[in-house]
Formats: structure tokens, C-alpha cells, sequence
């Protein structure tokens, strides 16, 4: 991330946080912690130390508060990662739709098994419901919601990523 401040966070993304805090009380500044952090790993691709302590600074907020938040939500990403992150339902809905057929499919396709990454992939984990019940087996790419697989679809999805769609 280039820095653009004395908070070492991009201006454009102080702006956007400037911008949400005005939804809160002005000593509020709390709420804006999953925002900041969702546009610093928006820029950068995952959150790194500095991220956390320049947001804890430009928010007036405790670093232990932007650290709790940041490890325990599984949408942020604390370690650099592939570029495509894949996150398969293997819940009862799913599981009985054949996701572990799915998930096997996906680490032969993409040589790596869950919890890794390549240079373009990160296989991050099964996840125990993504609330996609009705189109299952399911899975999420990049934060967006594909239902119904099967191996041609998982085909059509990694090429379109591949072709930059």
C-alpha cells in the first residue's frame, strides 16, 4: 500500500472511513473498523501488522480492538494469499450434494489442497454454511455466491477467472 499519510493508509481509503463514520456519534469510532479493514485488504490483498496498528492509530481506537476484529472474522485475510479465494460449503445440504466430491475435484484441479495458496489460488477452507442451502453444493469465490456445481461449471468458473471475468 502506498502511503499517502502520517497513518500510513492511502488517502483515498481515510476518506472512505471519514466518509462512514458520519453514519455514527462523532466518539464512535468503532464501527468503522470492519470498513477500514475491508478497504486496506480491498487494496492490498491481505492485512499486515502495519495495517492494523495505522488503522488503530487513525481511528483513536485500542490496537487490540482492530487486531480481535481482524483475526477473528474469516473474510480477512492476515496472510498474503492467491489472488482467487475459494471457500466450499461442506455443510449436511451441501455434503449430501456431493461438496466433498466438489472440494477433492477443485485441489486436483488446482494442485493444492484447502488451507493453501498458489500464486492465484487460495483454497481457504470448508465452511461449515454459507446460507446457500437451496443450490447446493456450493461455493464461495472471491466473497461471490456460485450454487449448483459440478465439475464443468468448476471448469467454466477457474477459466473465467483465468481470462481475468
Amino acid at each position: 500500500m502506498e502511503n499517502m499519510n502520517s497513518y500510513n493508509i492511502p488517502g483515498e481509503i481515510c476518506n472512505k472511513i471519514n466518509k462512514w463514520l458520519l453514519k455514527f456519534p462523532s466518539n464512535e469510532k468503532k464501527p468503522a473498523i470492519i470498513y477500514g479493514l475491508h478497504q486496506i485488504q480491498k487494496e492490498s490483498k491481505y492485512i499486515q501488522s502495519a495495517h492494523v496498528d495505522a488503522l488503530a492509530e487513525f481511528l483513536n481506537v485500542e490496537k487490540i480492538d482492530v487486531y480481535e476484529i481482524a483475526a477473528f472474522y474469516s473474510m480477512f485475510e492476515l496472510d498474503k494469499v492467491g489472488k482467487h479465494t475459494i471457500s466450499v460449503c461442506t455443510n449436511v445440504s451441501c455434503m449430501l450434494n456431493g461438496s466433498d466430491e466438489i472440494l477433492s475435484y477443485l485441489e486436483k484441479k488446482l494442485k493444492i489442497k484447502v488451507g493453501c495458496s498458489s500464486d492465484k489460488f487460495f483454497l481457504k477452507d470448508e465452511r461449515e454454511c454459507l446460507a446457500a442451502c437451496a443450490g447446493a453444493p456450493m461455493m464461495q469465490v472471491n466473497h461471490k455466491y456460485y450454487e449448483n456445481l459440478t465439475k464443468q461449471k468448476i471448469d467454466e468458473i477457474i477459466r473465467d477467472l483465468d481470462d481475468g471475468r
